[in-house]
């Protein structure tokens, strides 16, 4: 991030008074518990959010060299994004056009692929999608006049990270779709991160709760008292929309330390969890010395997966160091996996009771208010 940037945050705190109160927005929200337990309206949500696209695949260090792959799914749609030899992308449907078999698992990424050979039949195809041989079918197949090449779908690269469009071939233009954010995503330099390692869970709650719980720090006085509670402040947050898109930058209590130095010597980095919502799927996390990937798949209703990720801004020099990483990404696993997301599940259970009709989002919420405002406005656009 410039530091232009860090310091124009760093005055908002400044100035927003000794709770905080300046970072409020200027009004409330009540959200109805439909928007998280109607199954009509999740089916709506993943076809125009995460069919139509674009939604956040991956970074591009996820995929560093030629034949490495990753597949995934999207409102049902079976993807696998390859890295060709020329250093480009291309994203296809997981499924041979023979009949329709997956050509690798349906989660799953690796490198070194040179072709996708169908486990049923053996269909044949370069890592482009082209199909290149139906092997000991006897000319069986030759009065087929149909184009047998694997279903294309649009794919993008900048910024060090990777989009794909599910439901289509559209091209996605990745700054149109980052809204402002490519200045601050790209000052990052996503692209010379090192992947370090993931983890993937399952949760019996709306996909959205996975990002309502990194929206405040309201909550972190009281469901973190022991964990982040000592570090990280609760009154308020750093708000700024970009589209669809927002950033969300939790802050240290000792940030009040650093406002107290002269402008010229102001850093935020080293006092913010600066969070990067890409609408609907991926959060990017800065860190003081790493990065934080979310994912999100929804799988139902009330289920969903998450995917968390840890990279470093360089290759670590010893296991010790690598290990240092590790040991960050099961601490973050461990705070949300045992604080946050069984709040959510039991939050979700409520509302799906039916005994709760609504939720109050405060004016110290703003992210939380601005994700489902969006979310709400795409809903309406799609239902109108």
């Amino acid at each position: 991030m410039r530091h232009q940037r860090q310091v124009e945050f760093l005055e908002r705190v400044a100035n927003a008074g000794p709770h905080l109160e300046g970072l409020h927005g200027e009004s409330s929200m009540i959200n109805s518990a439909s928007a998280y337990t109607d199954p009509d309206r999740f089916a709506v949500e993943q076809r125009v959010l995460f069919r139509d696209g674009p939604v956040f695949f991956a970074m591009s260090v996820d995929l560093p060299d030629p034949g490495s792959y990753r597949a995934t799914t999207f409102d049902g749609i079976p993807l696998v994004v390859v890295r060709q030899a020329d250093g480009s992308l291309r994203a296809v449907v997981n499924a041979c056009r023979h009949r329709g078999a997956a050509l690798v698992e349906t989660h799953s990424q690796g490198t070194g692929l040179r072709v996708f050979s169908c486990p049923y039949h053996s269909w044949t195809y370069d890592t482009a999608g082209s199909l290149t041989a139906r092997p000991m079918s006897a000319g069986a197949f030759d009065d087929v006049t149909l184009n047998c090449d694997l279903h294309q779908r649009a794919v993008a690269e900048k910024h060090g990270m990777i989009f794909v469009r599910p439901g289509g071939t559209e091209p996605i233009d990745v700054d149109q779709f980052l809204s402002g954010a490519e200045d601050d995503l790209g000052a990052f330099d996503l692209g010379s991160y090192t992947f370090i390692d993931s983890r993937t869970n399952e949760w019996d709650f709306n996909w959205k709760l996975v990002f309502d719980t990194f929206t405040e720090s309201y909550h972190i006085r009281t469901l973190h008292k022991q964990t982040l509670a000592p570090t990280f402040d609760s009154d308020g947050v750093i708000f700024e929309p970009f589209g669809r898109n927002l950033v969300s930058i939790g802050l240290r209590k000792s940030v009040r330390e650093e406002v107290a130095k002269p402008r010229d010597e102001w850093s935020l980095l080293p006092y913010g969890t600066i969070q990067y919502f890409l609408v609907p799927n991926g959060l990017v996390v800065h860190q003081v010395d790493h990065v934080e990937v979310w994912t999100v798949e929804p799988l139902g209703v009330g289920r969903v997966r998450t995917t968390t990720a840890m990279y470093a801004p360089t290759p670590p020099a010893s296991n010790k160091a690598h290990n240092y990483f590790v040991k960050n990404l099961d601490l973050l696993e461990q705070v949300t996996g045992t604080e946050d997301f069984p709040v959510m599940e039991r939050i979700y259970a409520n509302l799906a009771s039916g005994a709760l009709p609504e939720l109050v989002y405060g004016r110290l919420e703003q992210p939380l208010i601005h994700f489902h405002t969006q979310i709400n406005h795409a809903y309406a656009a799609a239902t109108a």
